[in-house]
């Protein structure tokens, strides 16, 4: 498995950002190989983002050559996106995650 996380600041108010995130959201549940994404709001410190769990890093790489990956740059709404990208550790995830074994 491989994940990404993607946090940035918003331009735009939250509750404008929650409703596009809404619209949006069936676009990447047609991605293949994406196992889930999980949407982060911290109003307080102003962050927001996704973490994104991927079948694998083929998978996580053919994501990025979609609309709606390349658009979150473009997007005015956002700020000083940032997007870093992991490995899973199977061993340790398989004893603290045992419901994503089977993944």
């Amino acid at each position: 498995m491989y994940v990404r996380i993607v946090t940035f600041g918003l331009s735009v108010p939250a509750e404008d950002y929650a409703r596009a995130a809404v619209a949006v959201a069936p676009a990447f549940a047609e991605w293949p190989g994406l196992l889930a994404k999980w949407w982060l709001g911290d109003a307080a410190s102003g962050t927001y983002g996704g973490v994104y769990l991927f079948a694998s890093r083929e998978d996580a790489d053919r994501s990025r050559d979609t609309e709606v990956f390349r658009g979150m740059a473009a997007d005015p709404a956002l700020r000083e996106v940032t997007v870093r990208e992991f490995d899973v550790l199977d061993a340790p995830t398989a004893v603290t995650a045992p419901s994503l074994r089977a993944a």
